[in-house]
């Protein structure tokens, strides 16, 4: 009887003979370990962005993409003070915000959750449950959740693409030399993200020496080859960060001002070491968000319950280790192991990291990577606090570059990776799960421990984080004053003067200013950081020059003359905050109305003369008030004006300004001064003497060999011959020359580490 029940359900379109590559292809997706993690990580993504599928665009905190993004930014061509960290970035974001507009501001956001998931789950192995319960952990908590309110989508994507990095790391030391770039590929692409994971992703290889050397499994020798083809490689792969710092200076202070800025925040009853540990400890504490502790009654107990059943799976792990032959065991004795037909074991056969864990690697090593990992995190999150904050503070102020971790806090994200891995273990030994109908009781532990505390520890996640983000659009006014002001080489000059602020059609939501990005002519707009008792951090001298104008707009009355040097052939004024603290605008007579919405006004400078001119005489001033004296008289035209001879350049003696009114010659026409491009200005032949252009000042600026120096306006001042030149930012050649040893070293291992594994795959068939 059983024989023919079992006749009659056989259908033969069932046998592997039958199945359309379509349908064993879905039945090896079906049966891949990493495919429920995968389907619950994008239903997380979903259920998160559900606010944002409506339209529109998100504006966070420190993610502001309005229409008009370009490719050519400061950053990208080194005029931020040689720094080109998020350059890659800000390319690829461009390209997708022209390709899919206001989607590409959201669509970061969908994607790191199944990519966080699948990588943390893919770095724990074992069971289903084990990847699902580490892919879950770390792509939900209070770390995740913060960054994701602030806005730092490609931190986070490096952060979701770290698991990955690091079992490439873990698996190099182990594999013949020709793989040992490989890590160092992954760490340039996630420094391209975000330049914190070069020290970030730095203490990993760190951790993988460390634990190649204490285990003994390598020779020193062989430690000491890997750790030197990684950073050496990682150091070629990095000259477009290194070399521009060494012709001009940095936009911002990063001294102990930021430190004590961005210092790493403690909980107001547990404290900072708890906080730290519960993946808490975010500097700005404020307006908002709402966080998950603030929300979530007994949160602790739910922080020390992870804690606990992670501990547990690190004791086991490191204690008592399944493995055959010094290998990781990539699958639990649960696991599925119906035979697969031909096609599917094909396709398994083909991906190396199906399993989520090399062969190559000992799961005992992994273990200890992630404790001294997760360990170091912890430490280094707390900054200058804490036990280490001497080491931290000496490191901050000695070891170049350092100050780019002056926010220690997203150290956190190593400890956050090592807890993952960790509870996942935990979660599959406590469970002891296998997907037997008879072991209900077995599943249900597993997913209330491994599904359901990690998303019961950081609820409100979703929605949006409970309606705290979501989806914008800017006011169509804005799109008619860039209608209106076209485009061209005159600047807009955008008002208030705030680095961030709070806007109507974001419900009053601080984000960064969206001037930028919102108008096709260049924005020059506030950079002032106003937060913990600091008002600015910035540099920049064009932008101290329009704060002193600012302060004394309302006895102004020719504020057109006195920005037309900075190239500002428009001004907006946007009616949201301290608005109204700019209608002196109005009482300007070189200022003309051009638009009035509800949401901003548009002003037309008259003194626009364009982005450069040559000037018939210099004038010294001691400081501002100097030159608003000089305004009064009507003395500004066909002028430069410098704060004395301590403003030139002391290496130039020919360019040394005397005190008072000196004529340097004279011309009855102007010659015309012409963007070649951001980094060059042709100016045309002409009477000898000195010209100025609208660029903001920076060390690197040269004419014909004589450097540019600054004039009172924070713009540049140089001497020209008769026949002209053309003023060059000659850091420039840096850059470019870093992006082209940058990304051919990148090209030359990725294509060699492709050859070589297609070689040996060839050899093995």
């Amino acid at each position: 009887m059983k024989g023919e029940l079992k006749s009659l359900d056989f259908d033969a379109s069932d046998s592997p003979k039958h199945q359309t590559v379509t349908e064993r292809r879905l039945l090896c997706f079906v049966r891949h370990p990493d495919s429920t993690t995968l389907i619950l990580g994008i239903f997380i993504g979903l259920g998160v962005c559900a606010p944002m599928f409506g339209g529109g665009r998100v504006f966070l905190l420190d993610w502001s993409l309005g229409p008009h993004s370009v490719v050519a930014t400061s950053s990208v061509l080194g005029l931020n003070g040689g720094l080109t960290v998020g350059a890659v970035t800000s390319v690829v974001v461009t390209l997708l915000n022209g390709v899919l507009g206001g989607a590409a501001t959201w669509l970061p956001i969908l994607v790191f959750f199944p990519v966080a998931a699948v990588g943390a789950g893919r770095l724990a192995g074992r069971s289903r449950w084990s990847r699902l319960a580490a892919g879950i952990l770390y792509a939900v908590n209070p770390f995740v959740f913060n960054r994701l309110y602030v806005g730092h989508l490609p931190l986070l994507i490096g952060y979701a693409l770290l698991p990955f990095a690091t079992a490439a790391a873990l698996r190099s030391l182990s594999a013949r030399a020709s793989r040992w770039p490989v890590p160092a590929l992954w760490w340039a692409v996630l420094t391209a993200l975000s330049p914190n994971f070069a020290w970030i992703f730095g203490v990993i290889v760190v951790g993988v020496v460390v634990v190649g050397v204490s285990t003994s499994q390598h020779s020193i020798r062989r430690v000491t080859g890997w750790f030197a083809t990684v950073v050496g490689a990682f150091a070629l792969m990095s000259t477009y960060l290194l070399l521009p710092h060494s012709a001009t200076g940095l936009p911002t202070q990063v001294g102990q001002v930021s430190l004590a800025l961005y210092r790493t925040s403690g909980d107001p009853h547990l404290g900072l070491f708890a906080n730290v540990l519960a993946l808490y400890g975010f500097w700005r504490l404020g307006p908002g968000p709402e966080l998950p502790n603030n929300v979530i009654g007994g949160w602790p107990f739910l922080i020390l319950a992870i804690v606990l059943i992670a501990a547990f799976g690190a004791w086991h792990a490191v204690r008592k280790v399944e493995t055959r032959g010094n290998r990781i065991l990539t699958e639990s004795p649960s696991e599925d192991k119906t035979p697969l037909p031909g096609a599917e074991r094909e396709i398994l056969r083909n991906d190396d990291s199906n399993t989520g864990n090399s062969p190559q690697v000992d799961q005992r090593r992994l273990a200890i990577s992630l404790l001294f990992v997760g360990v170091a995190g912890y430490f280094l999150a707390l900054g200058d606090q804490g036990p280490t904050g001497a080491l931290f503070l000496w490191a901050y102020d000695h070891v170049p570059f350092f100050a780019i971790m002056r926010e220690p806090q997203k150290f956190l994200m190593l400890l956050a990776l090592a807890y993952a891995v960790f509870f996942g273990w935990g979660v599959e030994r406590l469970s002891q799960i296998n997907f037997s109908p008879r072991k209900i009781s077995a599943i249900a532990s597993a997913a209330l421990l491994g599904v359901a505390l990690p998303l019961s520890y950081t609820p409100t996640i979703f929605n949006g984080l409970s309606g705290q983000i979501t989806t914008n659009s800017i006011p169509s006014s804005y799109q008619q004053a860039d209608n209106l002001m076209g485009t061209g080489p005159g600047n807009i000059l955008y008002v208030p003067w705030h680095l961030y602020m709070s806007y109507r059609f974001t419900n009053n939501r601080v984000i960064a200013n969206i001037a930028p990005t919102s108008f096709r002519r260049n924005v020059i707009s506030g950079d002032n950081v106003e937060s913990g008792g600091v008002e600015t951090q910035s540099t920049s001298p064009r932008s101290a020059y329009l704060q002193q104008l600012f302060v004394n707009g309302p006895v102004i009355k020719v504020f057109g003359a006195l920005v037309a040097p900075l190239g500002v052939q428009y001004v907006v004024l946007a009616k949201t905050v301290d608005w109204t603290s700019y209608r002196w605008l109005a009482d300007q007579k070189d200022l003309h109305l051009v638009l009035d919405t509800p949401s901003l006004e548009v002003w037309r400078n008259l003194a626009y003369v364009g982005v450069g001119q040559r000037v018939t005489k210099l004038t010294s001033v001691s400081n501002i008030d100097g030159l608003l004296t000089l305004a009064k008289s009507n003395d500004l035209n066909a002028g430069a004006v410098v704060k004395g001879a301590s403003a030139t350049n002391p290496s130039n003696s020919s360019a040394v300004v005397p005190n008072g009114i000196s004529s340097v010659g004279s011309s009855s026409k102007l010659p015309v001064v012409r963007q070649l491009s951001p980094v060059a200005y042709r100016v045309a032949s002409g009477s000898p003497g000195w010209v100025t252009v609208d660029a903001p000042y920076q060390r690197g600026w040269s004419l014909d060999g004589r450097s540019a120096t600054a004039t009172v306006e924070g713009t540049l001042l140089a001497r020209v011959g008769t026949d002209g030149g053309v003023l060059r930012f000659t850091p420039w050649a840096l850059v470019r020359l870093g992006y082209i040893l940058s990304s051919g070293v990148f090209i030359v291992l990725a294509v060699f580490l492709v050859v070589e594994r297609r070689r040996r795959a060839t050899r093995k068939r």
